[in-house]
């Protein structure tokens, strides 16, 4: 059999890409490691480690830690329901980052430059 690793869909053998995704197939042997490396993903807890004032700083915050090969969550409070009503209140964003590369992501927002602001 093979699968899909978008969608999840079985296929046999015969069959190479995807009709739903159009993704290319992989082989149960593959499949059965894409399974286990989602459930270590679904099971990491991510731990908040900064809070972003905009979206800019959000993204550069984002950039910084993508760039030290870490997984990043941004986590806004910008509701377009609520047009921003939790945004003065809370800041745009929490960044989350896996609980073991919490004190490594600090260090490395600690490190950026403060973003000038003209008055």
């Amino acid at each position: 059999m093979k699968y899909c690793p978008g969608c999840e869909e079985e296929f046999t053998d015969s069959i190479t890409v995807c009709r739903e995704c159009d993704c290319e197939l992989i082989s149960e042997q593959q499949w059965g490691a894409l399974q286990a490396k989602r459930k270590v993903e679904d099971e990491e807890v991510f731990v908040r480690v900064a809070v972003a004032g905009d979206r800019f700083e959000a993204d550069v915050m984002k950039d910084a830690l993508e760039k030290e090969s870490m997984p990043v969550l941004v986590r806004s409070f910008q509701e377009t329901s609520f047009d921003g009503i939790f945004v003065p209140q809370k800041g745009f964003a929490v960044i989350e980052v896996p609980e073991q590369f919490k004190d490594r992501a600090i260090a490395v927002l600690d490190s950026l430059a403060p973003v000038p602001y003209d008055t």
